[in-house]
Formats: structure tokens, sequence, C-alpha cells
């Protein structure tokens, strides 16, 4: 046998299990990866001695460098094999098409192993995604916020990229940047309590809103680190830390983010929360993609690295559904756009068709273009059963998923765009054109019918 890198680990310790002790055992056990990448099998049924032997010494060979040699096999009457048994934070996942349970300890990137947040109350959350900068996602953002805006509604957004920061200098004049911002939030937070006061000063009003709306703004540098930039990289150097609560409990970065947009959505009567993630797939990137309860927008170009970027999300996302439990409802909220599309349908379709391939490879399995929430028709479409008091949008399917993109064309008015100089393109008549889809997307969520705002 060849070298054994990181990937093989899993796999390999997979076959040794099955053939020792078969599928089932597999499945109702247990699998460690310690926060080196060695791994473990905890089974949850007593296994004899000698058996045991044989399989600590085969696992202990096949996996090499991967074996955790203290403790490579254990049954459950062993020291911590309860523990580990019944650890909240293992995911269930396949692997050589056998069903596993992994409990994944990582020194970073732990909120990823965090189920997706459930939806959260209104108002609605929108979090702009991407896997790196310079695909108009801020750009996006602010042409959101001016359409919602200027139909009357009151919208907050919220700089979540702190390395690359953009939104306090896209929405905001140095006459109304906040004295602090959502960095300094994450700093503060673990040494105090974020009291009411503090909150008001990260929020800064954007001129960009017309009369009827407003836009209120929370960029990652407040006007007290932009006069003070040398301590900017002090405070990036623990913005990430977990914090201990009074209580004795951990929050992590995911926890004091999502604590902090729920006290923000409850401090200016919003009609819409719109959040602009950090680029990449950071560990910090967890906070906003999984931990909102919000509507995920992923953008990405047509080009290799964005397949390859989303392909291992995607993967992961997979982890993180039940294995034979269906779809859940967080899937849906998960909408691909394609930045820069071409202006011709027909070209864009490659992006389509290549994302949908690398869904349905890598993604939560038994996703199909269709909603789960579909009802199906019977047999004699002549007998449909309706009910005119039920909303359309809970029986037919969504004209958006995970599977169907949506698409922001190439305009190159909007190229390094800077919307105090170019107020003319915040015209709606102007920038439908280039953002329709994605406006679309937003407004149904923001603008249910009925509700009115101007």
């Amino acid at each position: 046998m060849g070298e054994v890198y990181y990937d093989d680990g899993l796999p390999l310790l997979v076959d040794v299990i099955v053939s020792e002790l078969g599928a089932e055992a597999l499945a109702a056990g247990t699998v460690l990866r310690d926060s080196t990448g060695r791994l473990a099998f905890f089974s949850n049924k007593e296994i004899e001695s000698t058996h045991c032997q044989r399989l600590r010494e085969r696992l202990l060979e096949t996996l090499a460098p991967y074996a955790r040699v203290d403790r490579v096999f254990a049954n459950p009457a062993d020291i911590g094999a309860e523990d580990v048994l019944a650890d909240p934070t293992a995911v269930q996942c396949r692997v050589s098409q056998f069903a596993i349970r992994l409990v994944d300890r990582r020194l970073v990137g732990g909120d990823w192993l965090r189920v997706p947040a459930k939806l959260a109350p209104p108002p609605p959350r929108f979090v702009f995604a991407s896997l790196k900068g310079g695909v108009g996602r801020s750009t996006a953002l602010s042409v959101v916020a001016a359409h919602i805006a200027g139909k009357g509604g009151r919208v907050l957004a919220v700089d979540l990229d702190l390395e690359a920061p953009g939104l306090g200098a896209f929405l905001l004049s140095k006459d109304t940047i906040p004295r602090f911002g959502s960095l300094d939030a994450l700093v503060e937070n673990s040494l105090h309590e974020l009291d009411d006061g503090f909150l008001a000063d990260l929020v800064g009003p954007s001129s960009l809103a017309n009369r009827s709306g407003r836009i209120d703004v929370v960029p990652a540098f407040g006007s007290r680190s932009l006069q003070n930039p040398g301590e900017i990289l002090g405070k990036l150097a623990r913005a990430y830390a977990e914090d201990i609560r009074a209580d004795g409990t951990v929050a992590t970065i995911l926890d004091q983010v999502r604590s902090l947009i729920d006290r923000l959505a409850g401090f200016g009567g919003y009609d819409a929360i719109l959040v602009d993630a950090r680029a990449g797939l950071h560990e910090t990137t967890a906070s906003a993609v999984l931990g909102l309860g919000a509507d995920v927008l992923l953008f990405g170009a047509n080009e290799e690295q964005t397949f390859q970027g989303y392909s291992a999300m995607l993967a992961h996302f997979a982890r993180l559904v039940p294995v034979g439990g269906g779809v859940p409802e967080w899937v849906e909220r998960f909408t691909p756009v394609q930045a820069k599309a071409p202006v011709d349908a027909d070209a864009r379709m490659e992006f389509d068709q290549r994302w949908q391939a690398m869904v349905r490879e890598f993604g939560p399995p038994g996703l199909t273009p269709k909603s789960p929430r579909e009802v199906p028709l019977p047999d004699d479409f002549s007998d449909v059963p309706w009910n005119d008091q039920v909303p359309d949008e809970d029986v037919l399917p969504p004209d958006w998923s995970l599977l169907k993109p949506i698409a922001i064309l190439r305009d190159d008015r909007f190229e390094r765009f800077n919307p105090f100089r170019r107020r003319d393109l915040l015209a709606e008549e102007v920038y439908r054109s280039t953002f329709g889809s994605i406006l679309e997307r937003i407004e149904g969520a923001v603008f249910p019918k009925g509700k009115v705002l101007l």
C-alpha cells in the first residue's frame, strides 16, 4: 500500500469496519476525526476482545499516519466513549456509499459544522456571498438597497467582510460614517455588554435613500477605526475569538454575529436586512451563510474557480443533510447568482448547465428542479382540488432554487460603480435591465402581495 493522505482516511476506515463488523455496525457507531485529522471508530455495541485486537491492528496498519495511535477503536464501555457516541456535533454523511456518523473536531472552522439556522422571523434577511471579490456583490447589494428604499422601504445593510470592507465607502459619506463598525462590535462584545447606545453608534444613514425610504448602514470600520488605522489589524486579530459568556457557555463567531444581527433587526423597524458576507470559504464566513436564518445569494462568474469553490461548499452542505431525511427547507434558501453574465440568454446556458451538473454531483441528495412543496396531481386532472384561500406560493414551486441560477448582466456602466458620483444609475429604468432577476428574487419577500410601503 502507498502513502495514506487526508482524503484517503475516511474511505479506508469505512472499508475496514464494513469488512469486519458490517455496514449496520458502521452506521450505528461513530467515527471521530481529531484536530490533526487522525481517525478512530467508536462502536455502540460491545465487541469481544480478540476481535477488538484484530480491528485495532488492521486500522493501525491501514490508516498509517491517520490512525489515532492511543485509541483507534473503542467499545461503548471504554472511558470517554459515551461522550463521543452522544456528541451533539456529529453529522451524518456518506462515504463510499455507506452511511457514517462523524464527529469532526477542529481547531478552526467549527461553525461550518452547525446545521443552518431556521428561517429568521421578519424582516427578511439576505446574505450576499461569494468566493472572491470583484464579482459585483457589493454593487448588487447597493442597488438592491436603493431599490427597496425607492419603494418606501427601510433597509439595514451590514458589512461583515472585515478584511475587504466595501459597503461603508459605497453607501456612506464621510459625514455619515458612524463611530463604530461591525469590527468594533465583535471586539467589544467579548469584554462588555453592548448596550443600545453602542448599537446606535454602529448605524449610519445613507444619503442614497430618497425621502420616502431609508438605508441604514453598519460598515466594517467606523470613524474611530478610520481615525486610528494602526489599530485595525490588532482588532482583526481579536474579532474572531470565542466569547465566554457570564454563564460559562462559549459563543463562537457565528453565535456573536447572529446575536448582533438579531438585535439590530429589532432596532429600526426595517423591511429588509442585507448582509455582505466575507468572501471565500474562511471559517468565519459560516456565521453569515449558516447562522442568520437568511436567504443566501451565491455569487460567481463563469470560471473554474467558481465551480471548484462551490463544489467544496455544496459537498459540505450534503453532509449536513440527514441520511434518508429528504431535502430540508434551508436548501431552497440558497440561490446561485451568475455575476457579469452575458446579455444573450443562450450564452448564459453554459453557466446554468455547469452549475446544475455540479449540484447534482456534489450537493444534497434528492434535490430536483421541482420544489418539495409541490402538490401531486390526481390521475384525472379535471378533479384537481383548488382552494382560492390558499396563497399560490404555498402550492406552486418557486421560480428559484439551488438548481436554477439567476443572472446579473454584464454592464460597463456599473464597473467601478460609485453611487455618489453616478446617481443617475440608481434610476430604476436604468438598473432594472441589469439587476432585474435579483430584484425579482428579493421583491417577493420584501413586498408581499397587499403590502404597500409608499
